[in-house]
């Protein structure tokens, strides 16, 4: 059974309404790429502002304050669903982490250096045993 809409599209079944499906399928995908490349241009200057706007600052508070001037001068472009200090803090949180995860395998370091060293003091040991025990008597 065919069935016509106003437009006099045949549909379910003809190769039309296949071809019609398929080319706005495959438009609107372009139209979205296009819309996501153009965004990771815009999110790439933005980045690149914020890069230039460290550029200048020697200590902490003077990246807080240029951070907080380009948030001011780009969040409403970028559609931020964060305000500026949760920004500030998230990164902030990420150095406090890392810091610890360092001090966590530091101390994992430690622990395999132990482990080595004591590794290499037994292998040391029972190779001085086995040299002892094996050896020809007369030349002890």
């Amino acid at each position: 059974m065919t069935v016509k809409n106003k437009n006099n599209y045949i549909y379910m079944g003809n190769p039309r309404f296949s071809h019609v499906k398929k080319a706005l399928l495959t438009h609107i995908q372009s139209v979205f790429d296009e819309a996501e490349e153009l965004l990771a241009m815009q999110h790439q200057e933005k980045y690149t502002l914020l890069e230039d706007a460290f550029e200048n600052a020697t200590d902490v508070d003077e990246l807080r304050v240029a951070f907080e001037q380009w948030y001011s001068d780009h969040a409403e472009d970028l559609q931020l669903e964060h305000e500026v200090g949760e920004l500030w803090e998230a990164a902030v949180g990420m150095i406090e982490d890392a810091d610890k995860e360092g001090d966590e395998d530091d101390e994992d370091e430690d622990e395999d250096e132990d482990d080595k060293k004591g590794d290499e003091y037994e292998e040391h040991h029972a190779k001085e045993d086995d040299d002892d025990y094996g050896a020809d008597p007369r030349e002890r």
